[in-house]
């Protein structure tokens, strides 16, 4: 049972089950039994997009980024604001770096990802989640590629995002 505001741990030996476990949660594979229920209610996530569409998003160990590209326009991808019928850039910075500011990520939403190291790609993904409106959060082995220092960082900033409710 995981409830609002808390961070859990799952543990367990290579090959136990964990990153299995999270992509059931996540809609990625099917589970051979059991329930999950969101909000006290039996739910049945068929795909990621019916997890993301219930408030849940995953930063896999292996990032899914698009290095070329921007910071901004791999947070925003798919999701882009617009003015009338076309992408609206500046506003979609100004919505990244408010939203990094909030959850106490430093990061410049300017930035090539390629250019990006690994502790800022992961805060990338985590932004990318909560654009998109994950009130849940599944990290999957999210310090097994982080220095100590940007481990410390993460640890700060997951506990500002229990501070505002989310769940990890």
């Amino acid at each position: 049972t995981l409830k609002r505001g808390e961070i859990h741990a799952v543990l367990g030996e290579n090959g136990a089950g964990k990153t299995t476990l999270m992509k059931v949660l996540y809609g990625m594979h099917r589970a051979d039994s059991g329930d999950i229920y969101l909000n006290g209610e039996k739910t049945v996530l068929k795909d990621s997009s019916a997890a993301i569409a219930k408030g849940i998003g995953m930063v896999h160990q292996h990032f899914m980024l698009i290095p070329v590209l921007s910071v901004t326009e791999n947070i925003v991808a798919g999701k882009e604001p617009r003015r009338g019928l076309l992408y609206d850039h500046e506003e979609a910075v100004r919505q990244v770096n408010a939203l990094a500011e909030k959850s106490g990520f430093s990061i410049d939403a300017r930035a090539r990802v390629e250019s990006l190291s690994v502790g800022q790609m992961q805060r990338v993904e985590i932004l990318k989640a909560l654009y998109r409106g994950a009130e849940v959060l599944i990290l999957d082995e999210p310090t097994a590629v982080l220095t100590p220092l940007e481990v410390q960082e993460l640890f700060r900033a997951l506990r500002a995002l229990r501070a505002e409710g989310k769940s990890i």
